[in-house]
């Protein structure tokens, strides 16, 4: 695989375009994550680390229900996590595949990071030692279906996409619909999954959070010569148009226990 970046070397992260792209993801995502720590029965005294933890919506969630003292965020950039850290979540800037530990836990949770790694075997073991004995690893992870799209320029700009994110990041878009088999592989027992593919309605949050991730990579996928300007115009116009639909995301969380 060519050499990858890390994240805040594709991304700007104190762009405001970027910022309220993170929104969108959480008003989207977080009810689907909520649900997850929901199964686990994630409560009091729980020792938590989120890692890749955004804005810091999920930790905020993790302290409310474990408290404040008993949570660690983690990302490659702490820019947004001011707040985080002064309602007392430990925030540390911190490379899953590189760095020392930070902590034994009970519950380690990570939302749309390990699919963008290239290295996800490691992650996912890095993070299995991190456990406590009985401890949960609970991983999401993202997946789309170019060609199964309604619309022929929203499906061509999908691909495009996904192959510059990963030649340049490592991320595999098709590595969810592998969960929980690499939970498995990384010695965790009681592994299982729950996916969703929810209607990509035209203006809809999700809809919009997609348009925007697209964009992202708009001059990567212009210097490939795939498409033009205009093919990418109209496909960030489709996702505005209420009458588009079509049904090629998945998101699947997967989860499991170390022994």
């Amino acid at each position: 695989m060519p050499e990858t970046v890390l994240w805040p070397e594709f991304v700007d992260t104190t762009d405001r375009a970027e910022h309220e792209r993170l929104a969108l993801l959480e008003s989207v995502f977080d009810p689907f994550s909520r649900a997850g720590l929901d199964r686990l029965g994630v409560g009091a005294g729980w020792r938590c680390l989120e890692v890749g933890a955004g804005r810091g919506s999920i930790a905020f969630e993790l302290a409310r229900r474990a408290g404040a003292a008993n949570v660690t965020a983690t990302d490659l950039s702490t820019r947004l996590l001011g707040p985080l850290a002064e309602s007392g979540v430990q925030v540390l800037r911190h490379d899953v595949l590189r760095d020392a530990a930070p902590g034994e836990f009970d519950l380690i949770h990570c939302r749309f990071v390990v699919d963008h790694l290239p290295d996800r075997r490691r992650a996912l073991e890095r993070m299995a030692g991190w456990l406590r004995p009985g401890g949960w690893l609970l991983v999401e992870a993202g997946s789309t279906a170019p060609a199964l799209s309604s619309s022929p320029v929203v499906g061509r700009a999908m691909a495009a996409a996904n192959a510059v994110l990963a030649r340049r990041l490592g991320t595999d878009p098709a590595w969810a619909r592998s969960l929980p088999l690499p939970l498995e592989a990384a010695g965790l027992a009681g592994c299982t999954a729950h996916a969703e593919a929810p209607p990509v309605r035209g203006g809809s949050p999700l809809a919009r959070w997609l348009r925007d991730t697209l964009r992202l990579v708009d001059d990567a996928v212009l210097a490939d010569g795939d498409l033009t300007r205009a093919d990418l115009d109209r496909a960030a116009a489709t996702y505005d148009d209420p009458s588009f639909i079509d049904y090629t995301w998945l998101t699947v969380a997967a989860w499991g226990r170390r022994p």
